[in-house]
């Protein structure tokens, strides 16, 4: 610990006393006090306060790069998975390009395509972080063409994964690469990825080497943007999918079209068995290799967003519509300032499978399941009243199975059918201070009835104002209230206040209340976020 202290402090001083390179990075700490709280569900902490925090250090000399990062969980705030406990360094890299090659030895993250066989990547919200260690090299050997190759083991935690990862990539800009003076753009690409891991299951015969494939379609032009991507992964019986030797496959299409105060766009997707990972005993969050985004909307608000829906990849057919209309300003309708409207329609199903053994099942490419996983429909109207005043209105209809989603189809609570009424306004008072609000109702009913404990249970209204001095100050208080629960004790008030400070790149936030237990989703990946009752400090700063 004291020496990573010295090189900390040494390292810099020397590179600036003779002025060689440049170093950058960036720190934060966040830190929470917690009160027990046995009628909201929070927990006694034995240590009082929890914290989690890094800083990583780059350093840049013409075409060298070499960084690490440090971090401490001492211990990790809850919701963090506690195998994260103590401190260290567990990033570091080295790289060098030039205009043909890229080489990179240590840590990295990367991502194939939209991610659908291989992405690497830190979510720190979410306390992901499965990085690969290893060796990658890009090479760009005419223009238009990039070729990826790596090989290495993703991070769990403070170790390592016991499988091998190897993948190449390629990315091809046709008209760039040919010359081509086309009305439209052609991107193709391609990957492949291999995962090898000893077998040393007593009772099952498993692939020691996985290899899954993808290919990928991109066009675009003035008006228009669609892309498409098919991927392939050959039986890999794990603990996701309870050992299934089925082959698995995934099917994305995206498309829209744009035009002045207009845009339609249209996505459907088709998942079978496609949890991908480097270790086939993983669940949860840990060391994933695949990542497929969500097809439902993603809503800023905080009530629609208690009931969110992660990509279930072993599984699912789904389709998203989005539609975009902006009534011109001095029309009728659009008012001095013109109004923009947005109608979202989202639908996730089940796939039909028929199992013929234990292990085996056969599911066609076409073939929809019954079950609904989740349908939302929404409604933004958006429009500047003055110079001074704008604001929106939203309404969402949703069916949530939480069964499904939140019980690993364990019957419990049904399907949560709820309706949500959102308003949103900003008042700039003058240029420096605004008054912001937003108040949000949710009407919920479900087949089931209500439980001790399940804190989301029935009707709720949240109400938030915030007070800004630009740059700097923010200020704001917040109540979300569980009204309509069938338990009066659970009738509860969830107050909550916060105060954050930014000065150039450096923020300070303090927040103080009630958290109810619930699922922090990012992407489409989710995380269980206990209730709480204390004090929040987050302070970052990057240099």
């Amino acid at each position: 610990m004291k020496r990573l202290i010295y090189l900390l402090i040494l390292v810099p001083s020397v590179l600036f006393s003779q002025n060689i390179g440049k170093i950058s990075g960036n720190f934060q700490l966040e830190a929470q006090t917690y009160k027990k709280d046995s009628l909201i569900g929070a927990p006694e902490v034995k240590e009082k306060i929890l914290s989690n925090g890094f800083l990583n250090l780059n350093y840049t000399l013409d075409n060298f790069n070499a960084g690490l990062r440090y971090e401490a969980y001492l211990n990790p705030i809850l919701g963090y998975d506690p195998q994260y406990k103590g401190y260290g360094v567990s990033y570091r890299y080295a790289s060098w390009s030039n205009e043909f090659l890229s080489a990179t030895v240590g840590d990295f993250y990367e991502q194939f395509g939209s991610g659908m066989i291989f992405r690497a990547y830190e979510e720190r919200a979410l306390g992901i972080d499965n990085a690969v260690e290893g060796f990658r090299v890009k090479l760009r050997p005419a223009d238009g063409l990039e070729i990826t190759g790596l090989i290495g083991k993703q991070r769990i935690f403070w170790g390592k994964s016991d499988g091998i990862v190897r993948g190449g990539d390629f990315n091809l800009a046709l008209n760039e690469f040919a010359n081509l003076e086309l009305p439209f753009d052609i991107k193709l690409g391609g990957s492949v990825v291999s995962r090898y891991q000893k077998d040393d299951d007593p009772f099952l015969r498993l692939p020691e080497n996985v290899l899954a494939y993808s290919t990928r379609l991109g066009l675009s032009g003035s008006s228009f943007l669609f892309d498409a991507e098919f991927g392939y992964k050959y039986n890999d019986p794990n603990t996701t999918n309870n050992n299934s030797y089925n082959n698995g496959y995934g099917l994305s299409l995206n498309g829209s079209y744009f035009t002045r105060g207009f845009s339609f766009a249209l996505s459907a997707h088709k998942l079978d068995n496609m949890d991908f990972r480097s270790d086939r005993s993983a669940a949860g969050n840990n060391l994933t290799l695949s990542y497929i985004p969500p097809i439902n909307k993603q809503s800023p608000y905080k009530l629609p967003n208690m009931f969110p829906f992660a990509t279930k990849l072993n599984g699912e057919a789904g389709v998203q519509a989005e539609i975009n209309y902006v009534l011109p300003a001095l029309s009728a309708f659009g008012g001095k300032y013109g109004t923009n409207i947005n109608i979202n329609f989202s639908r996730i199903q089940s796939i039909d499978t028929t199992h013929t053994s234990q292990y085996k099942y056969n599911s066609d490419l076409f073939a929809i399941g019954n079950r609904l996983y989740y349908q939302d429909f929404t409604i933004n109207v958006s429009k500047k009243f003055s110079s001074k005043f704008k604001g929106s209105l939203s309404y969402v209809n949703m069916i949530y199975d939480k069964d499904i989603l939140e019980n690993e189809g364990a019957p419990k609570y049904g399907k949560i059918k709820g309706n949500f009424l959102i308003m949103d306004g900003t008042y700039r008072i003058d240029d420096k201070n605004a008054i912001r609000f937003e108040l949000q109702h949710l009407w919920a009913k479900q087949d089931s009835a209500a439980h001790i404990g399940d804190t989301r249970y029935g009707n709720w209204i949240t109400a938030l104002i915030e007070y800004s001095i630009s740059p700097s100050f923010y200020f704001s208080v917040s109540d979300d209230y569980n009204y309509g629960n069938e338990f009066d004790d659970l009738k509860i008030h969830y107050y909550s206040a916060s105060f954050t400070y930014v000065v150039g790149s450096n923020r300070i936030q303090l927040t103080y209340g009630k958290q109810n237990q619930g699922i922090i989703c990012v992407g489409g990946v989710c995380r269980t976020v206990p209730a709480s009752n204390g004090l929040y400090l987050s302070i970052s700063s990057s240099f």
